[in-house]
């Protein structure tokens, strides 16, 4: 049975191969992006993994080190404090450094190194007293190659070792034992959630198009099955030739995506997210998964190609003699409309579970995948209605082949509607960032201990004379004093601010002095990463819609060759075959793309409704629309040449 599969391919014809060809690089496309959308979880773990040594467990026996972090503050970036002070002569040696920091010494990230080169001591170094630099840390102690960390060595009787912190993203201090078993930062969890949704909105397009790549030349196929079936082939030798032919060329076409993938994992890691781009080894999901994805896109592609093998095997006369099938059923629309209910009512209800947000992600996901599902039913829909309303030609065909194979019309203009369902759904989040540069007078505020506040604000007013105005407060800015806290807040010009706050934190023990705006940093990194996150996943999303256009033109035109050697025949002019197909496709486009936009929109409106307006959102969502439109126009022209081709090509052909 291989042989003659090998056989019909080889001895096909042009169109045999490049139908063969077509799948495999469907499937090589589809596997590529399957890759990605799984390597991009263990990645966001493994940068979890590597932040798990700044918050250590309790000691389980004697502690050997006390560790406490801080958040400081230069300029518009974001430095990572690790205060470090050794109880005996066996502290554990800290990931990234060769041993444990001494006092007076500071480990730097080499993305801070290189921020702090030409930065003078009192803007920075000065606030950890008086230290040298000894040395930088190893990419074991670091989230990503761009982060910016500073390990702090400290003698255990230094009162930043004692005083309390109360920023929520603090580590109080705290004995401990060993750096092994620590908690990951809480802000990991986050981005795992957010990746987890975009594994989601590309990995459903990408298994769409991969089960779409079986089908790609259907006709041609069931046609060539159906005749032998007739000669007497029975409905196994049938699935099995089906099974072998598809599954050969998936198997190629999952490597080929497999090999890209390796290829391009530099290239991908070169994406900012958190601030900073990735180590190329986080990007490796590891053998066994990438093989499970490989195997996984030939399996898919198998089934699908046994689906569509129902009519060959039950009806292969119906198939010989173009038997026009049955309409489909409106269930399609019953099951989109009530997942769709399903994941809308599901918003209004989740909250920190775990378990329910991991149904409402199931819910979204089956609401895509069921676009897939509807989208021949509105297709067909839209055929009937256009072949009792054309006036020409052209029209008319297009909306025959609408109605008569709905399916193979929606495959032509599926990935564009997908995607505008997903640049619907993600494209309206709000992105603004605030504002952090330095301004010509700026407020630096820390919180301490109300006993203490009257002292600790003299002893600082003494040390910056001029350079700032110092005062006790009960509010600054967000900071606001709590039971037993007072604020202590310095005024200073701009050129002043890091002097000054150096200052601040090297006579404050406790929390980083911050300015109002630094509480923004964060936010702006996160709203940052959500913006290059939708980014990708949109450009992930219309290359697949691109590829999947560009190659189911094609599979059309090799899949009705024979209509139009009939029609060109017959006096039909290539100019109306070709209106005859842009049609076909835009106009299902412009009313399905749109639909499925406006979907997308109010699918996730409860979600995103309550962040406010963004008016890039709204760019980004023009975009999209505009390069799914150039998509389709694109994958017709890129066909015309076959067209012509196969029109005037009207000699035998071997199958």
């Amino acid at each position: 049975m291989t042989e003659l599969a090998w056989r019909l391919t080889r001895f096909g014809g042009r169109s045999a191969l490049l139908s063969t060809g077509l799948t495999a690089l469907a499937v090589a496309v589809a596997t590529l992006l399957l890759q990605f959308a799984v390597a991009g979880n263990f990645a966001f773990d493994e940068r979890a993994d590597r932040t798990s040594w700044r918050e250590p467990a309790a000691p389980t026996g004697e502690a050997g080190a006390i560790i406490a972090t801080a958040a400081d503050h230069y300029g518009g970036d974001s430095v990572t404090r690790v205060d470090l002070a050794a109880i005996g002569d066996d502290a554990p040696v800290p990931p990234g450094m060769d041993a444990f920091p001494a006092p007076g010494e500071v480990w730097l990230s080499p993305a801070a190194a290189d921020l702090l080169e030409d930065v003078p001591e009192s803007d920075f170094l000065a606030r950890y007293g008086d230290v040298e630099v000894a040395g930088e840390l190893g990419p074991e102690a670091l989230a990503h190659p761009n982060e910016l960390v500073a390990v702090v060595g400290r003698d255990a009787a230094d009162p930043v070792m004692t005083a309390e912190r109360s920023n929520a993203d603090s580590v109080s201090p705290m004995e401990f034992s060993t750096f092994a078993g620590g908690s990951a930062d809480v802000v990991y969890g986050f981005y795992m959630i957010l990746m987890v949704l975009a594994a989601i909105l590309m990995a459903v397009p990408a298994a769409v198009f991969g089960a779409a790549a079986a089908r790609l030349t259907v006709s041609r196929r069931d046609e060539r099955l159906a005749t032998l079936r007739l000669i007497g082939a029975t409905p196994g030798q049938v699935m099995r030739l089906t099974l072998i032919e598809t599954t050969l060329a998936a198997v190629a076409g999952a490597l080929a995506g497999t090999l890209a993938w390796t290829a391009v994992t530099p290239l991908v890691a070169l994406i900012p997210i958190d601030g900073g781009r990735w180590y190329v080894g986080d990007l490796w999901a590891g053998a066994p998964w990438m093989i499970a994805v490989a195997s996984a896109v030939p399996v898919l592609v198998a089934a699908s190609a046994l689906i569509g093998l129902r009519s060959v095997v039950i009806s292969p006369l119906g198939v010989a003699r173009r038997v026009k099938t049955k309409g489909l059923k409106a269930i399609r629309l019953v099951v989109f409309a009530v997942l769709a209910v399903a994941f809308m009512v599901g918003t209004n209800f989740v909250g920190g579970d775990m378990i329910a947000v991991a149904i409402l992600i199931g819910l979204f996901a089956g609401t895509l995948a069921a676009v897939n599902l509807v989208g021949p039913w509105i297709v067909q829909r839209l055929g009937r209605i256009l072949a009792r309303t054309a006036k020409g030609p052209a029209r008319l065909l297009a909306a025959r082949r609408l109605a008569d194979d709905p399916k193979a019309a929606w495959r032509a203009v599926a990935g564009v509607a997908i995607a505008g369902f997903v640049a619907g759904s993600v494209a309206m989040f709000p992105m603004l960032q605030a504002d952090t540069s330095t301004q010509g007078t700026e407020t630096v505020a820390a919180m301490v201990p109300a006993d203490e506040a009257d002292a600790l604000a003299a002893g600082l007013g003494d040390r910056l004379g001029d350079a700032a105005e110092v005062a006790v407060v009960d509010s600054s800015g967000y900071l606001t004093a709590e039971d037993g806290k007072a604020v202590i807040e310095a005024t200073t010009t701009g050129a002043e601010l890091e002097a000054v706050r150096s200052t601040m934190t090297a006579v404050l023990p406790g929390d980083a002095p911050e300015r109002e705006v630094d509480s923004s940093i964060m936010s702006n990194r996160l709203i940052g990463s959500v913006r290059t996150g939708v980014t990708v996943v949109l450009a992930v999303v219309f290359l697949t819609a691109a590829v999947s256009a560009a190659i189911s033109a094609i599979g059309s035109v090799l899949d009705r060759r024979r209509t139009y050697r009939l029609l060109h025949l017959a006096g039909t002019e290539q100019k109306v075959l070709d209106d005859a197909r842009r049609q076909e496709t835009l106009l299902p486009l412009g009313i399905i793309g749109g639909a499925s936009i406006l979907t997308g929109m109010v699918l996730t409106s409860p979600v995103i409704g309550g962040m406010g307006f963004d008016a890039s959102g709204a760019l980004i969502l023009g975009a999209t629309v505009a390069a799914g439109v150039v998509a389709v126009i694109a994958a017709g022209a890129l066909s015309r040449p076959l067209l012509r081709s196969v029109m005037h090509d009207v000699s035998p052909r071997p199958d």
